[in-house]
């Protein structure tokens, strides 16, 4: 069982890794979910000149010096209430160099998670003895795809407020991708088969 959670693994993180290429250079999934800068030139000049460092921002900030008295923190929260009211709001991942858009290194780094993530699925499958069907084995693996959906994108939807069809269409590709890891899942990590009960003796 061991060698088949491997090589079920393995081949279930290559096919999630080519349906994310298709998912993402043929079809545009997720990018449909992703808006441009009317005016970008402006707008990343203003980015160049004002933010220096690297990091996930988010705004409007807040003042949290730790030097602050119990009257201060509450008046600088009433403070960040009204600026979040009043808007604009979100954040921000911002590098100010540039680099190599799909780089090598950052190819291999997603094809190694989707391999551990195919590994994580075959074990899980490997554990569930109850899944005779194959149908039964797909489905399962399919529907691994709504915790990182639920885990991850749904917070930051609710909280962030990452846009609705963007959240949409990170769900529809979880589903998919734990889909196509089913598929080959399904077919190679099965349980093992019952062993007939033994005759019962006559006296």
């Amino acid at each position: 069982m061991t060698k088949r959670i491997i090589i079920g693994g393995v081949l279930a993180g290559l096919a999630m890794f080519m349906w994310g290429a298709v998912a993402h250079i043929a079809l545009g999934l997720q990018e449909s979910g992703i808006k441009q800068f009317a005016n970008e030139t402006s707008v990343l000049t203003a980015l160049k000149s004002e933010i220096k460092e690297p990091g996930f921002y988010f705004f409007p900030g807040m003042d949290t010096s730790p030097n602050m008295t119990k009257d201060q923190k509450a008046a600088e929260q009433k403070k960040w209430e009204e600026k979040y009211q009043a808007g604009p709001r979100g954040i921000l991942v911002y590098h100010p160099d540039g680099e190599q858009a799909m780089s090598p290194k950052q190819l291999g780094l997603q094809l190694s998670a989707t391999i551990v993530a195919g590994l994580v699925a075959a074990f899980v499958l490997a554990q569930a003895s109850g899944l005779r069907s194959y149908g039964c084995r797909l489905g399962t693996v399919a529907l691994m795809g709504l915790l990182p959906f639920f885990m991850v994108n749904f917070p930051y939807w609710n909280w962030y407020g990452f846009p609705t069809h963007f959240t949409l269409m990170e769900l529809l590709d979880k589903l998919i991708t734990l889909f196509v890891a089913g598929l080959v899942l399904a077919a190679i990590v099965k349980p093992p088969a019952s062993a007939p009960a033994p005759a019962a003796s006559v006296s």
